[in-house]
């Protein structure tokens, strides 16, 4: 399946006609009378997650309108605080709403109990012997590959603005663990405001994150996910 196979579908739907709004002739996501601008990266998340069965044309992936900016100075994202900052205080109404969303995940199956295998017995005796050593003479010396090659080329960075893809990666990652949205989207908004892209991300050293007042817990999913996610984004090209 394709990414964007759903994006032609979608976009119609959410093209925003309302008059007053900033974002007008744009995408909006309408949220308790709030409009919330809807990117590129995002209509790609929507419809990758289409492909899941996590989400429909009516029905956004769980966690991804919370990562959404509004259109308009002065309104707020429902699901966010309307006051969040780099203090990283938390809205509880937002955390209650995404406590929800996970509680009502059923758990996993457990495991299957496999038995272990049979053991040897003790004092187990190989017949086997081995042939005795032959001298060879020593093979030109050929440079081993490299142990782990480079899994992605520099045309990931250059598809699309980094910028957009910084902001797919947090709606990604929020989708994954809908409880820490809010945290991944006060991250975001430090990391833009700091002029960050995605292809900086990955060179970002837990001293920059701390002084960028991203605590560390959230650094290191920020860090720890980065190959993951193209790996996902490839396989889905």
């Amino acid at each position: 399946m394709l990414d964007g196979q759903h994006v032609s579908t979608l976009v119609p739907l959410y093209k925003c006609k309302r008059s007053g709004c900033p974002n007008a002739n744009d995408y909006c996501y309408e949220l308790d009378g709030v409009h919330l601008k809807i990117a590129s990266a995002h209509f790609k998340t929507w419809s990758m997650s289409m492909n899941d069965g996590k989400a429909d044309l009516e029905t956004p992936p769980d966690g991804l309108i919370a990562t959404l900016l509004v259109s308009k100075n002065g309104t707020f994202n429902p699901l966010r605080s309307g006051g969040s900052s780099k203090s990283g205080k938390s809205n509880s109404s937002s955390e209650s709403t995404f406590s929800d969303i996970a509680t009502s995940v059923p758990p996993p199956h457990p495991m299957y109990p496999y038995s272990q295998y049979p053991q040897l017995p003790p004092h187990y005796y190989n017949p086997f012997t081995p042939p005795p050593l032959q001298f060879h003479a020593p093979l030109p010396h050929v440079p081993a590959p490299i142990a782990n090659p480079v899994l992605f080329s520099d045309s990931f960075a250059e598809e699309a603005d980094p910028l957009e893809k910084l902001i797919e990666y947090i709606a990604w990652l929020s989708s994954r663990s809908p409880m820490q949205a809010p945290a991944f989207l006060r991250a975001q908004e430090t990391l833009m405001e700091e002029g960050h892209t995605f292809k900086t991300l990955e060179k970002l050293s837990d001293g920059d994150f701390e002084k960028m007042g991203i605590k560390s817990g959230t650094a290191a999913q920020l860090k720890a996910y980065i190959d993951l996610f193209k790996r996902k984004t490839l396989n889905h090209a």
